[in-house]
């Protein structure tokens, strides 16, 4: 964990964190949604599908694939640099293109996460390469998940002035690293779907990178304090406080 910290230090300056927008998943290729409400011209739907199919095959071949089939931990990490910036606005374009209602939007990321969690209990081509893999990467996505949810709490409590300015900072944290975590589990995704082998030192990194999903939690769950804060100060704890009475103990019972 103490790599990943040092590697979130290098995103936060390499990639300042002010440009991102919180991710919204549903450029994620297995989900076909379609909005509820009025039905556009079969024109207008016809050739936005062509660009989100075109912006998808291009975020494939030119982030994905250049990825998982670098040859080394160094020709990776000098790819993802690069490709990195790339990769999310490719995704902020493609979600852009896909209208969803704000109520449906929560469905959609359950029914998105949901989706990869099948995957990874069903792979049996990249994760069981790793000891534990399959383990580690259901962890890791739940924990994306729920980092998600929280950012999202953090973006409202910000627009909404009941979080403090000085949160900001932890969010944007918590989004960058949300970001750098997605890009690692949609190369995993897509060296499963394509039957692609990296290579051992690749791999590693994957999982990796993967695992900054924990430190987007703990972003966000330090961005939201001031809040529980606020909570905690208005219950009276003295009240739920033993007294030293009750941790007295038995005489009849001796010692070891």
């Amino acid at each position: 964990m103490s790599e990943c910290l040092a590697e979130d230090r290098d995103i936060a300056r390499t990639f300042p964190t002010a440009i991102y927008v919180s991710p919204k998943f549903p450029e994620e290729p297995p989900i076909v949604y379609r909005p509820r409400g009025k039905v556009k011209s079969p024109r207008k739907s016809t050739s936005r599908s062509k660009v989100v199919a075109q912006l998808r095959a291009q975020i494939g071949t030119t982030i994905f694939r250049l990825l998982v089939t670098a040859q080394s931990e160094d020709q990776f990490s000098e790819l993802r640099k690069e490709l990195f910036p790339q990769f999310v606005d490719l995704s902020r374009t493609i979600s852009a293109l896909i209208p969803i209602p704000p109520g449906d939007r929560s469905d959609v990321v359950e029914t998105v996460f949901g989706e990869l969690a099948k995957q990874f209990t069903m792979d049996s081509w990249l994760l069981p390469r790793l000891r534990d893999g399959q383990d580690e990467a259901q962890f890791c996505l739940e924990t994306l998940h729920r980092a998600h949810l929280l950012a999202e709490d953090v973006r409202t409590s910000l627009e909404k002035g009941t979080l403090p300015p000085e949160s900001r900072e932890s969010y944007c944290a918590s989004i960058a690293s949300e970001w750098w975590s997605i890009l690692h589990l949609r190369c995993m995704v897509f060296a499963m779907r394509h039957k692609i082998g990296p290579t051992d030192d690749v791999l590693l990194c994957l999982m990796k990178g993967f695992r900054h999903s924990v430190l987007s939690y703990a972003h966000a769950r330090e961005a939201m304090e001031p809040r529980y804060r606020r909570d905690y100060d208005i219950v009276d704890f003295s009240t739920l406080t033993p007294s030293d009475g009750d941790y007295a103990p038995d005489q009849n019972v001796t010692g070891v």
